[in-house]
């Protein structure tokens, strides 16, 4: 999916505020309302981007977890579809390196942290669990992959998202 300056712009201007209207965004890019409305709603329907509302859990006394997990007798694929109705979990994602799936998850207190990671290595193919507890957060949801055209397939380089 090629994407373009408009395109990047208004991924930009949601990821500062998701609740921004169609006609302000027309107005600060210099293009139809029309046009907005319909670039957002391409870009949300070909899954490049999303828009959801945040919080920071360590804002309300909720542990914030990531995890690395390496998988062991099955296929990371296979265990990261197994891990996607864990409640506590909002993120899983297929690594390279020396681990194989990558975790973010949220407990309310340590004793529900301490049931995720129970049920974690309870799942078949789990073989071992690096934790690392957030202390602080100090930025997120900040990905800036549509800001420039690097590695964005329109610019002739054949990467891409």
């Amino acid at each position: 999916m090629a994407v373009d300056e408009i395109d990047r712009r208004l991924v930009e201007l949601l990821g500062e505020d998701g609740r921004r209207t169609f006609t302000e965004m027309a107005t600060m890019i210099g293009v139809s309302e029309a046009t907005v409305r319909a670039r957002v709603h391409r870009l949300t329907a070909d899954g490049t981007m999303r828009i959801v509302a945040l919080c920071n859990p360590l804002t309300l006394g909720h542990q914030s977890v990531r995890l690395l997990l390496t998988v062991r007798a099955l296929t990371p694929r296979a265990v990261a579809g197994s891990l996607l109705d864990l409640p506590s979990v909002g993120r899983v994602e297929l690594v390279s390196g020396s681990h194989d799936i990558y975790l973010e998850a949220t407990a309310r207190d340590l004793s529900q942290l301490t049931d995720l990671l129970d049920e974690l290595r309870r799942t078949p193919g789990v073989a071992t669990i690096d934790q690392y507890v957030l202390t602080r957060l100090y930025k997120d949801y900040s990905w800036s992959g549509l800001r420039n055209p690097v590695g964005d397939r329109s610019a002739g380089s054949g990467g891409g998202p």
